[in-house]
Parts: structure tokens; sequence; C-alpha cells
């Protein structure tokens, strides 16, 4: 058997001790990256409430995970007509809120009347806080649902489709549906549609 030399011995210790401190630091930089989004299961205690009230929708979602420095949360509500994208509502950038701890996120449409009129009120929770916006309202039937059925781990520059909101004034509006935070299929159809999504992505501030 031929002896060790401590010089050598010396090395593959220290070999040994930089390369479990580099997996250790990398675990941390990945955990720390990591950013999760669950959803939020209502009981049939809240769901009751909720029916008492105006509110024709409303999904919750859990966030979990840090920001780093220089990458953002931003929401917004995709707008579509006759399937095709028209614009985007409620959108926020520049997120102040670094820490996610169970943090709850929701997407909301209320259906109401003013002066004879139908409107729906859009309302966006957000992490520090919800944005609202109102829209003119002609649609005679709607479907709506959450678009994620379990934790799903965000990507950078990734969308993530949470929630969704459909509308016709024709006898018939076909059921939407998701893989698991993908954009939802049964789009092309839809008079008027709202999507909630979420993008991790560079924060323009620092960009």
């Amino acid at each position: 058997m031929v002896p060790i030399r401590r010089t050598t011995l010396r090395k593959l210790i220290n070999s040994g001790l930089l390369m479990v401190i580099a997996l250790l630091l990398t675990g941390c930089a990945e955990n720390k990256a990591k950013l999760t989004i669950t959803p939020y299961t209502m009981s049939e205690k809240e769901l009751e409430l909720m029916s008492k009230t105006d509110v024709e929708q409303i999904d919750f979602f859990y966030v979990n995970g840090s920001l780093e420095k220089g990458k953002d949360l931003r929401f917004s509500v995709e707008m579509y007509k006759n399937g095709e994208l028209a614009g985007e509502l409620l959108t926020t950038h520049s997120e102040i809120q670094t820490k996610f701890d169970d943090t709850l996120i929701s997407f909301a449409i209320e259906k109401f009347e003013e002066d004879e009129q139908r409107f729906l009120k859009l309302v966006a929770g957000l992490p520090s806080g919800k944005a609202t916006t109102y829209y003119a309202n002609k649609m005679t039937a709607s479907t709506s649902t959450s678009l994620i059925h379990e934790k799903i781990e965000l990507e950078l520059n990734k969308p993530v489709y949470l929630s969704v909101w459909a509308g016709t004034t024709k006898n018939e509006l076909r059921v939407i549906g998701s893989e698991n935070g993908e954009f939802p299929q049964g789009m092309d159809d839809k008079e008027l549609a709202f999507l909630y999504k979420v993008v991790w992505t560079n924060d323009e501030m620092t960009e």
C-alpha cells in the first residue's frame, strides 16, 4: 500500500471542501431564485359566502419564494376580442415586495349596473395591494375558471396564466381548458375574454 503524503492529503481535503462549498452556494442560489404559485381552494363555507355577493368569479393563489435584486413580478390582464389580443389591463411592474410566504393574490370579476348600463368590475389582488378597472359588458352568458390546478414553479420570462373569464352573446359557450398555467385552449371563438397572468422577469427600472 502506497502512503499518501500530507501535502497530497491536504490538497484532497481542500478540494473536497471547495466542492462542498460550491454545491452549497449553488443550492442557496437556486432556493433564493425559486418562485412558486399554488391555487387556493375555498372551503364550502367560503363558497357559500361568495354566492351571497355580486362577485361572479374569484380565484385565489399563494405566492412563495423571493425576488432577487434586478428581478420583478409583473401582473396584468390580457383582453381578447373574437380570439385576438386587444390589449392589456391592470398592468403592474416594479413589485415592492421581495419575500413571499403564502402571500395571497387573486382575480375577481363582479357584474353591476349603473344608469341602465351593465359593467364588469375587474379586480386583481396583488402582493402589495390591488388594482381595479371597469369594462362595459354586453355579454349575455359567461364562463370562468382557474387555469392552474397544482403548484407551479415560475420560469424567467415565461408567462403563467392564472385565471380566465369569457363571455358571449350567442347561445353557446365552449369550455376553456389549460395545461396548468399554459395559454388556454378554446380562446379562438370567444367574443370577449380576460386572462389574468404573471411573469417573473427583469426589473425594467434597473435595466
